[in-house]
């Protein structure tokens, strides 16, 4: 068994001792490059329920470990000084043999309802669900870029948490961020000469992929393609289309090589609309996509106005 304590807040008046039994006891959540991600069910305390806590830990079978314990005590002390609604929140934080980060604990991530939908043969999100991702997650960036001055730097369906029907959804998964000058540029002399931009290929923006400025809107080509992920109910660039070479395909059983090659050429464009959305049902939610997505990084919204724009949206939604 593995102890931990809570760091203090200043109204704190005693530490709170946390006992953390061995992983195969734990629930997993879900997983991310060199971490898992488990839940821990807190015991009641005083005769009164405490709510579960997600746990980030190190997963020792990736190397370098070093470089993953290093992400992870940055995005703890990141965590520790963010304070937003549609940020996940902090918990607690172990810097003991094993590192554990402690967190808010949500229901799901949106790629996980992504992919359940996907198993149940379901239906694309509906457009206020579309549009409700876009409001929580711009306000997220909003505060990120501007109060905090960093990029988040890996935005995906996957590091959405999503509380209930859509009640509140939440950006989570901090390790790679990146600081920002007072214009929204990357500031590559307090970031240092090693630091650069990680993200995820599919989802990262043209000035990614072919070399380019990193600023705050190289976090909202990603969110566009997250929003174009609850339609299409698949990772971005990852369809098939007709113009699709037949001998591509074949070849694909012999020679994966190819496949990859067709699909990563598409990076850091804009896949093209399901043919199952109805371009009036999902007028909101496309304009977003749309914007979120061109190709020059210039005439993509501030996350600020992105929020304003979603959050108009839904109004006339629930008129």
């Amino acid at each position: 068994m593995t102890e931990f304590v809570t760091p203090i807040k200043k109204k704190t008046v005693e530490s709170e001792v946390v006992t953390i039994p061995p992983s195969p006891f734990l629930n997993r959540l879900g997983y991310g490059t060199g971490v898992n991600v488990m839940q821990l069910v807190r015991s009641p305390r005083a005769g009164q329920m405490r709510s579960p806590w997600a746990l980030k830990m190190l997963n020792k079978r990736v190397k370098p470990c070093k470089v993953y314990s290093e992400r992870l005590k940055v995005e703890a002390d990141l965590l520790q000084k963010m304070s937003h609604p549609n940020i996940v929140g902090f918990r607690a934080f172990s810097n003991n043999k094993i590192l554990y980060l402690g967190m808010e604990a949500c229901d799901l991530s949106l790629g996980d309802m992504i992919e359940k939908r996907v198993e149940n043969d379901g239906e694309p999100f509906a457009p206020k669900q579309i549009l409700k991702v876009a409001l929580d997650i711009s306000e997220a960036l909003d505060y990120l870029h501007t109060k905090m001055q960093i990029l988040h730097g890996d935005m995906k369906s996957y590091n959405i948490l999503v509380n209930g029907d859509f009640v509140i959804c939440k950006l989570c998964d901090f390790g790679v961020t990146l600081p920002l000058d007072e214009n929204g540029v990357f500031d590559k002399k307090k970031a240092g000469k090693k630091a650069v931009y990680f993200g995820t290929e599919a989802w990262s923006a043209p000035e990614v992929i072919h070399g380019g400025q990193i600023t705050t809107k190289t976090d909202i080509w990603p969110l566009g393609l997250t929003l174009w992920e609850m339609m299409a109910l698949m990772p971005p660039h990852t369809q098939q289309d007709e113009s699709m070479d037949a001998s591509v395909v074949e070849l694909n059983d012999t020679d994966a090589s190819m496949e990859e090659d067709y699909f990563s050429e598409r990076y850091g464009t804009r896949p093209h609309v399901p043919g199952n959305i109805s371009e009036q049902a999902y007028a909101h939610a496309l304009a977003i996509f749309y914007c979120c997505t061109e190709t020059m990084a210039s005439m993509r919204p501030s996350a600020r106005h992105l929020a304003t724009a979603a959050a108009d949206m839904l109004d006339q939604a629930d008129r």
